[in-house]
């Protein structure tokens, strides 16, 4: 089917994203993990950004953040088919006021073109608790980390996941970034990869940051 060929892009009706799910993004961000569960939020699908296309940060933040992860598209029968590098896109700022407020997070994580995602790869014999992601920021390396390092590795997560929220064929799992989130600025050139245990590209996205 389309859906699983690895070349076909992804179209998901949701974005299921897990926060806090690597030690050292807990610590930067001054949070506590979770421990018994995954912390889960929902972008809206049509968040979705195409790989290449112009990444327009949002006129009412001015502390966007890029947040590299791997997402996990499921198939028909919702078991994960495919991979993908992507961004969770975050207005700290405006994160920042919610959460004192104690509301929702959906303004500052779903906004139009929030969630980049690269070229999908089969998982197909891969262990997904064996790639790398990696982030760089003109040129330079923003975020590199292990999937390895995930609290909660991708079938506990799936599994809550299905468990307790209406997933549907396409929709794709966030599961979490790892430390060295930062600002974006607009020029910004944005490329994220994901690599496997030996080094080999399986999937890149790259991105123009602009601001109108």
């Amino acid at each position: 089917s389309s859906s699983s060929s690895s070349s076909s892009s992804c179209k998901p009706a949701n974005i299921w994203c897990v926060g806090l799910n690597y030690a050292e993004h807990v610590k930067e961000l001054g949070s506590v993990a979770a421990t018994n569960n995954p912390l889960i939020f929902l972008k809206a699908g049509s968040s979705m950004l195409a790989n290449g296309a112009e990444l327009l940060l949002p006129s009412w933040s001015e502390n966007v953040h890029h947040e590299v992860e791997l997402a996990i598209e499921v198939d028909a029968n919702l078991q994960p088919v495919r991979g993908a590098v992507s961004l969770d896109l975050t207005a700290r700022d405006v994160q920042t006021q919610l959460k004192k407020a104690g509301w929702p997070w959906t303004l500052a994580k779903s906004f139009p073109g929030s969630t980049p995602v690269g070229t999908p790869f089969s998982l197909t014999g891969l262990d997904v608790q064996k790639l790398e992601l990696r982030l760089t920021v003109n040129g330079a390396v923003r975020q590199q980390s292990s999937t390895a390092l995930m609290l909660f590795d991708v079938k506990t997560l799936l599994k809550y996941i299905k468990d307790h929220l209406p997933v549907v064929p396409g929709d794709l799992v966030l599961t979490g970034t790892p430390h060295g989130v930062s600002a974006l600025s607009p020029g910004d050139k944005l490329v994220a990869e994901v690599l496997s245990a030996d080094g080999k590209v399986l999937s890149e996205g790259s991105w123009q940051v602009v601001r109108r």
